[in-house]
């Protein structure tokens, strides 16, 4: 996740965060970030460092990924390694903020853009075999992972946050639909935000909507329950902000934000999705 993102939700989380510097293309193309990224996860499950096995939480099992935009993408793609190769590393859980996914097949609203996102998804095209030198296509597993390998992922709770405006939103719509699929992930929360593009938090991280995300965040990963405090210091965020008591700004601007909760599998409908898209840090 980006820096000032690690910064804001280290303590809300109460976590202690390992971020990776993983190297980046075109310099190093694909998969070289993907392999950094695994060096850094097994160093972090073996506790091998006298640092981080003396301040991180004593209980293994309590091990989150995270990511936004290309982020996101290599988290899952670090839960699938883990769960292709055997590893003996316990995955609680993931966040991915509008994960990077991609496809040759559009979705239905990717054809069918009047809110202009930022990203158009000819552009899109473009960027996995930039990335990997034109070592492989849109198709590829590592962008466009499949049903099955989502839906068995090892990770008791998932939370997905996609932008209403972001042209890969159906992606991570469907990333959500498949893991809710599965028998794996006990809990999927899919969170959208309303008026929104992709990297919004990063861009404005002050603004009510980039707040009320990160909360979720932080939420998801404590599984905290709403709590009266926590309804005080909404009402407080509001107050700065000019926004009303269901999360509305009055500019506009508000926290405008969907929470799909679920235990369990839930249906997927392709004609609900609305559209897709990508920026990768890549």
């Amino acid at each position: 996740m980006a820096t000032q993102t690690i910064i804001s939700s280290a303590p809300a989380t109460r976590a202690l965060v390992v971020s990776v510097e993983y190297r980046l293309a075109p310099e190093h193309p694909i998969p070289a970030a993907y392999e950094d990224a695994w060096v850094a996860l097994r160093w972090a499950a073996s506790r091998s460092d006298p640092w981080l096995a003396f301040h991180a939480d004593p209980n293994p099992t309590r091990m989150f990924l995270a990511g936004e935009s290309a982020g996101a993408n290599i988290a899952h793609s670090m839960a699938a390694r883990v769960a292709a190769d055997g590893e003996d590393i316990h995955i609680e859980g993931m966040v991915l903020l509008q994960p990077f996914f991609w496809g040759t097949e559009r979705l239905p609203a990717e054809t069918d853009r009047h809110d202009g996102p930022v990203f158009s998804p000819e552009f899109v095209d473009t960027l996995w075999p930039f990335l990997t030198a034109g070592a492989a296509g849109n198709d590829d597993p590592r962008i466009s992972p499949p049903a099955g390998q989502v839906a068995s992922l090892p990770c008791g709770r998932v939370l997905v946050g996609v932008a209403a405006k972001d042209v890969v939103r159906d992606r991570g719509c469907r990333y959500a639909a498949w893991l809710r699929r599965g028998e794996r992930c006990r809990e999927v929360t899919l969170v959208e935000s309303k008026g929104k593009d992709h990297g919004f938090h990063l861009y404005r991280p002050e603004c009510a909507s980039a707040v009320a995300l990160m909360d979720r965040v932080a939420e998801f990963i404590n599984g905290w329950a709403p709590s009266v405090i926590a309804d005080a210091e909404t009402e407080r965020l509001h107050a700065r902000e000019g926004t009303s008591k269901t999360g509305r700004a009055a500019s506009g601007d508000g926290p405008d934000m969907e929470v799909s909760d679920s235990p369990g599998p839930r249906p997927f409908a392709p004609a609900d999705l609305r559209t897709a898209v990508a920026k990768s840090r890549l």
